[in-house]
């Protein structure tokens, strides 16, 4: 019985994701969210205290599901492949549903406390993911020694601003610039000579 009920709120939580990357975080309803499934609202207020903490759960399962597969795709490569798909996929050079679900999430991160905390916490997985390929690569030799810790900063930060520099009206001369900007950065700062 107990399997049942995690599957059921796997099932919500899914469902409210697949829901949120179709139409937007902001567009979805209690409503719709039971339709799209087949169940009624006191499914959801069973295992939920509101909208707000499913939407959270949702967010958080999603987001920590794309660390953990980008983290065992890249297990095996070596530092400089892992940094090459960290850039790929932290920029995907076209607002796909995902890169907007993200932002949509850091904009309600702006206003709301619960939410910050969320963004606070996957940016921090992040971070450690960051810096265990720079100190890889420091301990490899093909790395430049250094702070891993600022330079994780740095680079998160450079690719955060370029996120954001994207995030507008994205075209193919900004994606090159914003690729030869970003690897100048990774050749200077983080390679080794």
């Amino acid at each position: 019985m107990k399997e049942a009920k995690e599957a059921l709120k796997v099932r919500i939580l899914d469902g409210a994701i697949a829901l949120f990357l179709e139409k937007g975080i902001a567009n979805v309803t209690t409503r719709e969210l039971t339709e799209s499934l087949g169940i009624s609202r006191s499914h959801i207020y069973h295992y939920f205290s509101n909208w707000q903490a499913l939407c959270i759960a949702a967010l958080e399962r999603f987001m920590r599901d794309e660390l953990e597969i980008f983290t065992r795709e890249v297990a095996a490569l070596p530092s400089t492949q892992k940094m090459d798909r960290l850039v790929a996929d932290f920029l995907p050079f076209e607002q796909d549903a995902a890169w907007q679900l993200y932002g949509a999430t850091w904009q309600l991160a702006l206003h709301n406390d619960v939410y910050a905390e969320l963004v606070e916490s996957i940016m921090q997985a992040w971070s450690e993911l960051v810096r265990d390929i720079i100190e890889e690569g420091v301990e490899n030799g093909i790395f430049r020694a250094c702070d891993a810790s600022r330079t994780t900063r740095q680079l998160i930060s450079l690719l955060s601003g370029y996120d954001e520099f994207l995030g507008v009206r994205p075209s193919a001369e900004k994606c090159a610039m914003v690729q030869a900007d970003i690897a100048d950065f990774i050749r200077r700062f983080i390679y080794k000579a």
